[in-house]
């Protein structure tokens, strides 16, 4: 009977102790938009899903290509309801829209480039759109296509950003 109440006090002390150990799992800190838990980014990184991957802006630009992957000069800002987009691979590229539906088509409210060596802007009758492929407003990570046409700001000529993607852009800067 000793033998017995010794292997009793045992379990009920082992089942005890197991009960009261602190949980390990920070999935439930996953969803709550605050960075903790070990979290790279809000919500993403260590035990939760993974965070976006590095941004880019790709376009044909004129007759050249544009790449912008570096994440210290890829990046956006959001300004009052607008996202402005900003990449540089050695030539400042920045467009403007307000943001809409995942799909649908908004206007480009604002452009400013350099390309050969001159400065071109969006002026009137010039034109543009942004389609955002998906939105994270928790993250504040935007990704999305685009196309526009802009002046010369020292004469007549016109240009365009054509094939435009922006992908994992951050706007939160």
């Amino acid at each position: 009977m000793k033998n017995l109440s010794l292997t009793c006090l045992a379990v009920l002390l082992t089942t005890g102790f197991y009960s009261c150990s602190k949980s390990t799992d920070h999935t439930a800190l996953c969803h709550d938009g605050i960075l903790n838990g070990g979290e790279t980014e809000i919500d993403c990184g260590a035990a939760c899903q993974a965070c976006p991957g590095a941004p880019s802006i790709n376009c044909t630009l004129g007759n050249s290509t544009f790449t912008s992957t570096n994440p210290a000069v890829t990046y956006g800002q959001m300004l009052a309801s607008s996202i402005r987009i900003y990449g540089n691979d050695s030539r400042p590229l920045f467009f403007m829209f307000v943001p809409g539906a995942v799909n649908q088509e908004v206007p480009v409210s604002s452009v400013s480039f350099a390309y050969n060596g001159e400065a071109w802007a969006m002026e009137a009758g010039d034109s543009g759109k942004v389609v955002l492929t998906s939105i994270d407003t928790l993250r504040k990570v935007v990704s999305g296509t685009f196309w526009f046409t802009a002046g010369r700001t020292t004469g007549p000529d016109t240009t365009s950003a054509r094939n435009g993607v922006f992908t994992n852009i951050r706007y939160n800067h």
